[in-house]
């Protein structure tokens, strides 16, 4: 058997739109595939279009740019267009020539299937799929429903309802094409691309519809594997707790049970610090599903300090491995050295790293894929907002992987330290902060404001190696050194409450930020 992956990275298929045409076989090795080698990326996941417009050799979907005028299509799909059809007539086409560049590099090769999009998109543009533009009755929002702009209901309007029995059929000879018909290891169903497949209020009553579309897959994956006398695994990337993708339709808990995914990838990445990755470890053991705990680059997981601890929570909870999204176009020096650190949970242990509060501002609710993502998130802890002029206190929760008293004990850590980040914070607020039941003095605060930063990446990240870039964090930043002996492994408790509150029309006050950052020596 071979060889369960440990790190697996996805690809959004970039390259279609941004070389050529030409798009050479030499040029995707080179600035795809080998960017991999001597990296901790053993399974590479191709996405192979979305919004139910495909940029592979389909004979089931419809191919990018097809049927239309080269007027009616923008430069992007332009260059799609022409890199598909000559990928076609040279190499079989883009599927069949990675498969081929991942068996020549020693990757795993699995295609990714967004399960759902709902980007904001002209129903006109070419990348509306002629499914849903045809067929509006197959879509979650019926046209003709008044719909408010702005609303949970609205922004999931534009995707495919999987209720439609025609749907499931469609997105079953999708998936059936790229198992039975090409030279793959496995499949990835992204549920999570983007997560909304039901209506609101009939969502959680259709777990069965779901679950048998799943179900179908893995027996087509099993007949192919039998034929050739090997395994064909499933992989599934489903939202971050088992609750909420039950509440969408996804009965993940089901599947697991059930033996249905090989691979579980859990959540999105936007809640990497408060997603309860233990619950899918605990309910994976003993039945031979494979976690995967999921980093998002564009959820602000860019710091190598922060990606520690994120991945240091992750190892802690039992993961199998761990799933990239959007760092692909990074740098093969990157990939190598920095993922390599990532990879390792023994070097992590004593590495400097940084945990986080969660924030909701990452999704704003101000667009149908804003509310997409929100449709399967829980709730973030931040921002909180300190305007009761009673002064209440506000209960905020770090899980921290690290043994901090321990590590203070035997002298390998040098300091821990609390930073609070406010919108703004007048010179005369004055908080009371306890960690788990110790208080902290607001006179030892230390002012940070202009030294915080976030990286990010530039607005040509896809076209190239991108350089993140280090952004200023707008707001009033202040510190608190730590006793290493008040953290615990774990669950701690941080109880804030402003004493400054004796007027009714005192200034309100905003918490956007919390970070622990461990420095060890």
């Amino acid at each position: 058997m071979a060889t369960p992956p440990k790190v697996l990275c996805n690809d959004d298929g970039w390259i279609l739109s941004t070389y050529g045409p030409p798009l050479t076989l030499e040029l995707m090795r080179e600035a795809m595939i080998a960017t991999y080698a001597d990296s901790p990326v053993d399974t590479f996941l191709w996405s192979v279009g979305g919004h139910d417009v495909f940029d592979y050799e389909t004979e089931v979907g419809e191919r990018v740019g097809a049927g239309y005028a080269k007027e009616e299509l923008d430069e992007n799909g332009i260059r799609r267009r022409a890199n598909l059809a000559q990928l076609i007539a040279e190499h079989g086409g883009p599927v069949t020539a990675i498969a081929g560049l991942c068996r020549e590099a020693g990757l795993g090769f699995y295609p990714s299937v967004r399960m759902n999009e709902h980007y904001d998109m002209a129903t006109e543009a070419y990348t509306y799929s002629r499914l849903r533009r045809e067929h509006p009755e197959y879509l979650i929002g019926h046209p003709r429903e008044a719909l408010l702009p702005g609303t949970q209901q609205w922004g999931i309007s534009t995707g495919l309802n999987y209720a439609r029995p025609e749907v499931r059929t469609y997105m079953l000879a999708i998936l059936g094409e790229l198992i039975d018909h090409f030279d793959i290891d496995g499949i990835e169903l992204d549920f999570m691309r983007h997560p909304a497949f039901f209506r609101i209020e009939e969502a959680y009553a259709s777990r069965y519809l779901a679950t048998d579309l799943v179900r179908q897959v893995r027996q087509r994956l099993d007949t192919r594997g039998q034929a050739e006398g090997r395994k064909l695994n499933l992989a599934i990337r489903v939202p971050p707790t088992l609750d909420d993708a039950a509440r969408i339709g996804l009965d993940t808990a089901a599947w697991i049970e059930e033996g249905l995914p090989d691979l579980l990838i859990a959540g999105g990445g936007f809640r990497p610090f408060e997603m309860p990755i233990a619950e899918f470890v605990e309910a994976a053991a003993g039945t031979g599903c494979r976690i995967y705990g999921c980093l998002e680059a564009l959820a602000g997981c860019l710091d190598e300090e922060k990606l520690r601890g994120v991945c240091s929570r992750y190892w802690d909870a039992g993961v199998d491995g761990l799933y990239l999204f959007n760092y692909h176009s990074l740098a093969a020096a990157w990939k190598h050295d920095v993922l390599g650190r990532l990879a390792n949970p023994a070097a992590l242990a004593c590495a400097d790293k940084r945990y986080e509060a969660d924030s909701a501002s990452r999704e704003p609710p101000t667009s149908q894929l804003g509310w997409s993502f929100r449709n399967a998130l829980p709730l973030a802890q931040l921002p909180v907002l300190f305007a009761d002029p009673t002064g209440r206190a506000v209960t905020l929760t770090l899980d921290i992987a690290d043994d901090v008293p321990g590590a203070g004990r035997e002298g390998s850590l040098a300091t821990a330290t609390l930073g609070l980040d406010f919108s703004r914070l007048p010179e005369s607020a004055v908080m009371e902060i306890s960690i788990n039941d110790h208080p902290h003095s607001w006179s030892d605060r230390k002012r940070a404001t202009g030294t915080w930063t976030q990286a990010a990446y530039p607005d040509d990240w896809s076209t190239r190696p991108p350089q993140p870039v280090e952004h200023a964090i707008e707001g009033d930043q202040i510190e608190l050194a730590l006793d290493l002996g008040v953290l615990r492994k774990g669950e701690n408790l941080l109880r804030l409450r402003r004493t400054d509150t004796e007027s009714a029309d005192v200034e309100a006050i905003e918490l956007k930020g919390l970070r622990l950052t461990l420095r060890y020596h």
